[in-house]
C-alpha cells in the first residue's frame, strides 16, 4: 500500500532539470542571434547550426520559424520592460528614476542590430509587436512623470506630451545617420538628451 506512495514522491530525474536549462540557454542564445543579426534571411537550418543542435531541437522550441521570431521579440521587450520597473523603482528620487527607467532601454537598444531592426519595420506582426512595447513604454514613463508633478519635485507639465516627445527622440538618436550629421558619440547624445529632459522637469536641484 505504501508503495505507490512512495512513487510518487520520488523527485523528477535530473535529466528533466537539465532539459529546461538547456532550454533557457538555447532561447538566450537565439535571442543574440536574430536580434543582433536579423532575422528575414536567417535559416532553420542555420539557426541550428549557430546552435549546435538539430533542427528538430528547434521546432520543439517552436512550431514555425516565425513562430520564433515573434517569441524571441515578444520574450526581449517584455523583459526589457520588466528591467525598467524594478530599475526605476530604486530610488525614491523621480528624476532617477526616469533616468533609470530609460538607460534601461539604451542599454537595450544596443543589443539590437541594424538588419534586426529593419527586418522589424519591414514584417508587420513583429512591427505590431515593436508599436505596442513603444505604446507600453511610453505609458510608464508618463507615470513616473506624473508621479513626479504629484509629489512636487516636477515642473506643472503634461505628462503624456513630454512622455510622447521623449521617446520620439529616442528613435531619432538610434539613426546612425544623426551620429555622422552632428559628430557627437552616442553616449554624448544621450546624456545630454537626458540633461535636456532633466532640466525640463526638475524644479529643484537633483542629484542628477
Amino acid at each position: 500500500m505504501n508503495e505507490p506512495l512512495a512513487l510518487e514522491l520520488t523527485a523528477p530525474p535530473a535529466i528533466s532539470r537539465n532539459s529546461a536549462k538547456r532550454e533557457v540557454e538555447l532561447w538566450a542564445t537565439l535571442q543574440h542571434i536574430i536580434l543582433s543579426y536579423g532575422f528575414a534571411r536567417l535559416s532553420v537550418s542555420e539557426m541550428a547550426q549557430r546552435l549546435g543542435c538539430s533542427k528538430r531541437t528547434i521546432y520543439e522550441l517552436a512550431p514555425t520559424k516565425n513562430d520564433l521570431v515573434l517569441r524571441v521579440i515578444t520574450m526581449f521587450f517584455e523583459q526589457l520592460r520588466a528591467e525598467a520597473d524594478v530599475e526605476s523603482m530604486s530610488d525614491d528620487d523621480p528624476a532617477v528614476q526616469i533616468f533609470e527607467y530609460l538607460q534601461v532601454g539604451v542599454r537595450a537598444a544596443q543589443r539590437l542590430g541594424p538588419i534586426a531592426i529593419a527586418d522589424i519595420d519591414k514584417w508587420e506582426p513583429a512591427r505590431r509587436i515593436w508599436q505596442e512595447h513603444i505604446r507600453l513604454r511610453v505609458e510608464g514613463l508618463r507615470n513616473l512623470i506624473e508621479r513626479g508633478v504629484e509629489t512636487g519635485n516636477f515642473r506643472d507639465i503634461n505628462p503624456a506630451l513630454v512622455a510622447e516627445m521623449v521617446f520620439a527622440g529616442l528613435s531619432r538618436l538610434r539613426e546612425p545617420d544623426f551620429y555622422r550629421s552632428t559628430g557627437i558619440s552616442a553616449s554624448e547624445a544621450f546624456e545630454q538628451y537626458y540633461k535636456m529632459l532633466l532640466y525640463a522637469l526638475v524644479e529643484k536641484d537633483s542629484a542628477l
